[in-house]
């Protein structure tokens, strides 16, 4: 075989083995994957399995993101409700009036009556041979601060076992009084519906209209009572619908910030009264409450390793979604409400779920007072109120990773392109109703400016992220003792320890005012490196004001928790951040 031959030869059988390799691994690539089991958990007897080596534990929140969508975003339905008088539990009779008694915040007064609710499509009548004075729900007030106003938000319930609408037998129907915008809950649930690792909800338009049964028949009409939005509520039939675990627990945070309060107990505690425990928590589905306990516990646990507490309780990357999403759209209401916590069955995990978006969205002018906050704490400062979110912000990196989340949701989900696209198609249902009373009257401004605020809304967003960076740049804000005297009659003024971000060495201003628009300052001490102060003499009895702050070694100064609030009336004093009222006797 000459050497021509041998390299025809050669040349061919490499040709061979390419061709077989290129086979190999394209068979590799398109042959259907099998996912690989843990065999060290498949392989365990189930007699000894424990819920602390569970292979859900930390795992990310999967929620079938398949059900959004179904509906087009600027859907309107028409809805009619007849509300009839209804004998309640004591035997009185109550009407419709008897909703204009509630009271904001006030949760004791929760009459429920009897109703006909219709749900139709935009425009469409209703069907002349419809019984619309038979039940077939109930109607209660919803909310915690808009329940004293004019226009409620309504909770309705089907009473037949078949009655739904779109899946749901439970109606949230909001009027969203606090909303600047109209469509906030419509469009975040909507941003929300495609981002990984966090759960939405399912939101739809209505124009409500209202008929009062308990008026004489020649009185009674539907009466028009404007836009609202319907949002799903959080139960096991929303569980189930997202293919989530429905033998878990979820609970609606009402005044909690994850601190181990007396009123949170288990059910076979002597001392458990489900009333007090929802002073704190509303209880979604729960049969018991031991693994709430145990986290609160842990997480309260100063002796702890907190790293290592957070991350078997909580999945980082869903907590940071939460965190971030609300950072970016304004909602600094999450201390210690508007948020849900969830706990699947067979898991220690705990995730966050948002609630209630009403307060968001709130740029400029129509920045809400109340929540109005100086650039040091704007961002997640004044979250360092909860001790879940004080001890997380502590830990190596985490304000990198708060960051870092912003600026993915930013690139992927919350876009300018996106948010636009929304905003563009909640216009033609906000032409429909907003200039209509009773909306026109409910609306903070001018019907021709509020296209123009919402077409500005992208770049508050972008705002909230730069207000984020910069507040990071300041101390971390603590919370002021009321004072003791001191055996020989002076004053020690006492607060908790701060602490730069950046790690920069921290030391403390103090002043003291005889008023909370601290024009007379008596006394004043600057550079204090411990965090008490014992005044020099005694006071004179009396009222005193109280301002301490801290400051970093480059110059960067924080105030503390605390806030004077003065009558509504009182417009100048109004909500002054980093002030406490103390009485020296």
């Amino acid at each position: 075989m000459d050497k021509k031959e041998r390299s025809g030869i050669i040349t061919v059988v490499v040709a061979v083995i390419v061709a077989l390799v290129a086979f190999v691994l394209l068979y590799r690539e398109e042959r259907i994957q099998i996912e690989t089991l843990e065999t060290e958990v498949a392989d365990s007897s189930l007699s000894q399995w424990r819920i602390e080596d569970s292979s859900v534990n930390g795992t990310p929140l999967k929620e079938d993101k398949t059900i959004y969508g179904e509906v087009p975003e600027d859907t309107i339905y028409d809805v009619y409700i007849s509300v009839f008088p209804t004998k309640s539990s004591n035997g009185e009779m109550l009407d419709f009036s008897a909703f204009g008694k509630h009271v904001s915040r006030d949760h004791t007064y929760n009459p429920v009556l009897n109703c006909n609710i219709q749900i139709l499509n935009e425009d469409e009548k209703i069907d002349p041979l419809l019984n619309l004075d038979e039940k077939n729900a109930t109607i209660r007030v919803r909310g915690n601060s808009s329940r004293g106003d004019t226009y409620k938000s309504y909770k309705v319930k089907f009473s037949n076992e078949n009655d739904n609408f779109l899946g749901q037998k439970s109606l949230n129907i909001n009027k969203h009084s606090e909303d600047v915008t109209k469509i906030a809950t419509k469009m975040e649930t909507a941003l929300l519906a495609e981002i990984d690792n966090i759960a939405s909800y399912r939101t739809y338009f209505m124009r409500v209209w209202i008929r009062d049964a308990s008026l004489p028949k020649e009185q009674q009409k539907f009466e028009y009572y404007g836009l609202y939005t319907e949002i799903e509520q959080p139960n096991k039939t929303y569980l189930e619908t997202r293919g989530l675990s429905s033998t878990g627990s979820m609970y609606k945070a009402r005044n909690f910030s994850f601190d181990l309060v007396d009123e949170l107990k288990d059910v076979d505690d002597p001392g458990y009264k489900e009333e007090e425990f929802e002073t704190v928590l509303t209880i979604r589905e729960a049969e018991n409450h031991k693994k709430l306990l145990e986290m609160l516990e842990a997480v309260n646990d100063e002796t702890n390793n907190f790293e290592e507490v957070f991350h078997k309780y909580f999945n980082e990357d869903n907590y940071l979604t939460w965190l971030a999403f609300n950072l970016l759209l304004g909602n600094d209401d999450i201390i210690n409400h508007n948020f849900i916590i969830y706990n699947p069955g067979n898991s220690e995990t705990w995730y966050f779920i948002p609630w209630d978006f009403d307060g968001t969205l709130h740029f400029g002018e129509y920045e809400s007072s109340l929540m109005k906050l100086p650039t040091s704490l704007k961002g997640g400062q004044k979250l360092n109120q909860s001790i879940l979110h004080r001890r997380y912000f502590r830990m190596e990196g985490s304000m990198e990773k708060i960051q870092k989340k912003m600026e993915e949701l930013l690139e992927n989900n919350v876009t300018r392109s996106k948010v636009t696209g929304l905003i563009n198609g909640y216009k033609r249902v906000l032409d429909k109703t907003v200039s209509l009373e009773p909306d026109i009257s409910l609306l903070e401004m001018p019907p021709n400016e509020l296209p123009i605020y919402l077409d500005s809304l992208y770049d508050g967003i972008l705002d909230n992220y730069e207000a984020f960076k910069i507040a990071n740049q300041y101390p971390v804000p603590m919370y002021v003792a009321q004072p003791a005297k001191n055996s020989n009659g002076t004053i020690r003024f006492s607060w908790q320890p701060s602490y730069s971000y950046q790690g920069y060495p921290v030391t403390y201003n103090l002043q003291l005012f005889t008023d909370y628009n601290m024009t007379n300052m008596v006394l004043e001490a600057k550079n204090i490196v411990d965090t008490h102060y014992d005044t020099p003499s005694p006071l004179e009895r009396g009222t005193y004001y109280l301002k301490v702050t801290a400051v970093d070694s480059k110059g960067h100064e924080q105030l503390s928790m605390e806030r004077f609030e003065t009558m509504l009336t009182d417009v100048k004093g109004l909500n002054v951040n980093g002030l406490l009222e103390v009485t020296i006797d």
